[in-house]
């Protein structure tokens, strides 16, 4: 079992994929004290969840996905038992529910993870197959027009999550994600991709 400093260290890098972080900066960022931070650090060094780079930290997403999915669940729980997005937490039940592939990762990415009244939410979902995107679409705007929130939805397809993790120094969608998201669902799957797409 992890600590509650664990779980909220794992929770900062988790949210930010490529970022380096000393462990001063983590302790400055959670508002922790240095010590604290330190010997909390040591395990998940331990236990690979984050690799030393150089004099920095950075996440280990190439394995424990498993753990890794689970900091994220924690993260997107939080994140939608907030009174404010009580409605875009009853929209994404929803496209769990009711969406017809069962293997796919959906999330939240943009400004609707940090600020409390974004210009609209941005919405990936990453599919399988390039052939089954027309269909997830006319899903994805069935399910949403039942929905009042300013919603901007993006459907790609592994290929397309590949193709893009390959461009490193491209600002695409998913290296924006990378460093921005809320997982609501699939993060296993996420982290997998990831893992296989940025060699």
């Amino acid at each position: 079992m992890y600590t509650k400093t664990q779980i909220k260290i794992m929770q900062l890098f988790v949210s930010q994929i490529t970022k380096r972080f000393s462990l001063r900066k983590v302790g400055k960022e959670l508002n922790m004290h240095q010590a604290l931070t330190y010997r909390a650090s040591k395990f998940l060094l331990e236990d690979k969840l984050i690799v030393q780079d150089d004099e920095k930290y950075i996440l280990n997403y190439k394995k424990n996905h498993q753990e890794l999915a689970y900091f994220e669940h924690l993260r997107s729980k939080n994140f939608f038992n907030k009174p404010n997005n009580k409605t875009l937490a009853i929209f994404i039940e929803d496209i769990i529910e009711k969406f017809p592939y069962g293997y796919f990762t959906l999330l939240i990415f943009g400004s609707a993870t940090k600020n409390k009244k974004p210009r609209d939410i941005d919405v990936l979902l990453i599919i399988e197959k390039t052939k089954d995107i027309e269909t997830a679409e006319k899903v994805l705007y069935n399910i949403s027009r039942n929905y009042t929130l300013n919603l901007h939805t993006i459907i790609l397809s592994f290929e397309s999550v590949f193709e893009m993790l390959g461009l490193r120094e491209d600002n695409n969608i998913m290296n924006q994600v990378l460093n921005n998201h809320l997982i609501c669902y699939g993060g296993e799957l996420f982290f997998r991709l990831i893992k296989k797409g940025r060699k």
